[in-house]
């Protein structure tokens, strides 16, 4: 509910009462579609600014995500939006067709974008590089129906099942499938707005980009402040919820069966949101039925704290299992580790994961050092550490979006 900047100039002080009113209703999802159009100016620009802020706040005190418009107004809107707190609620500036800085502003504010017809416009290359830049986490598909239909319906009657061609631009501006663009979206609308099915609990193996993802124990020696175990455990549109007994976790065979037939990756990456070497008999099973299976390359993503919550060296029992080794380092000093990583029952982890890649390069084809790219981590400090110090190459991992 809410009233569109084109009809505010017949907005008055009864109005807000009223779509209050509705707002509270538990079938009432957002408040929107508001916003500012300085296109079409149907409303004068100080009226639209006063009622765009007004239904904002009111979307907050109601506990509602915003649906924005924004044309042509985009340093007014950015404004009102953040000097009101939007991340409060959260929310998504819909058709979004500005630019690559005005995303970045809006996704600073915990804001999502709506990706419309536009993004399929021959002439659309800008905005397909803006979008290129925002995570498909950040992104919602829509059309804006009945306007902005896609190529080959430009200029023609939009609707709702032509969004098939937003989905389609989305995956050749971000390398994926049109399947993984559905469900990671249709995973963003149910996070934003509580609509939809959620995702089948206890996924073991899920694709990306060519990959095959095993995700094998959500136990972990570290609570990252970055990590979806302290969220809704779904990553892209997968739920990673394992159970968190040891003797109910699933067995190798179970994880194998998920894995299919590996051959058709160029990766498969034990990875999920958990330490794999917790289950160092499981793991080693695994791999060695993947490599049987015809598996191209196999990886291990670890945080290189397995030897310490095992009790002895286990880069033996490793050793020709794995492809390649990727640790994540996360810091540059004990002390930093400390504050982003959070390590229980291992005291003084961060020498020890140093250890572990000092050692991994011994045993492996390919090691590499990783951290996550977000506020709190130094990675040119992380880089200098793992180049000089450790002699293994350096990789910023993009933070991912979760609840």
């Amino acid at each position: 509910v809410g009233v569109h900047p084109h009809e505010v100039k017949g907005v008055d002080n009864k109005t807000l009462p009223a779509l209050a009113s509705m707002a509270s209703h538990s079938r009432v999802v957002a408040v929107g579609e508001i916003g500012l159009d300085y296109y079409r100016n149907n409303s004068p620009h100080k009226v639209q600014r006063h009622w765009f802020r007004e239904q904002v706040r009111l979307a907050i005190k109601a506990g509602k995500p915003v649906i924005v418009h924004c044309r042509d107004a985009g340093e007014d809107v950015h404004a009102v939006l953040a000097e009101e707190k939007v991340w409060r609620v959260g929310g998504v500036v819909h058709c979004f067709t500005g630019d690559a800085e005005l995303a970045r502003k809006i996704l600073a504010l915990d804001l999502h974008l709506g990706a419309a017809g536009p993004i399929a416009f021959e002439d659309g290359g800008a905005l397909r590089e803006a979008f290129a830049q925002v995570p498909i986490e950040r992104i919602l598909v829509e059309t804006d129906s009945p306007y902005l239909a896609p190529p080959p319906m430009r200029g023609k009657r939009n609707e709702p099942a032509l969004a098939y061609q937003v989905a389609e631009a989305l995956a050749g501006i971000h390398g994926l499938s049109v399947g993984e663009v559905a469900r990671v979206t249709s995973s963003n609308a149910r996070r934003l707005f509580g609509i939809g099915p959620a995702p089948k609990a206890g996924a073991l193996a899920y694709p990306h980009q060519g990959r095959l993802y095993l995700n094998i124990t959500n136990r972990c020696q570290n609570a990252c402040y970055f990590c979806g175990l302290l969220s809704d455990r779904v990553f892209k549109g997968h739920d990673l919820t394992l159970p968190a007994e040891p003797d109910q976790e699933p067995g190798a065979q179970a994880i194998l069966d998920a894995a299919g037939d590996p051959s058709g990756y160029e990766e498969v990456v034990f990875s999920g949101f958990g330490e794999p070497t917790l289950r160092l008999d499981v793991l080693a099973e695994v791999a060695r039925g993947l490599r049987e299976r015809g598996a191209r390359r196999i990886r291990l993503v670890t945080n290189g704290l397995g030897g310490r919550s095992a009790g002895r060296d286990i880069l033996g029992e490793l050793r020709g299992l794995f492809d390649a080794v990727s640790v994540s380092l996360q810091a540059a000093t004990s002390e930093a580790y400390a504050k982003v990583c959070k390590t229980q029952g291992v005291a003084d982890p961060y020498p020890s994961v140093k250890d572990f890649i000092r050692g991994a390069r011994i045993c492996f084809p390919e090691v590499e050092a990783t951290a996550v790219a977000m506020p709190g981590i130094d990675l040119a400090a992380c880089e200098k550490i793992a180049r000089e110090e450790l002699g293994v190459p350096f990789r910023a991992r993009p933070y991912v979006l979760t609840d």
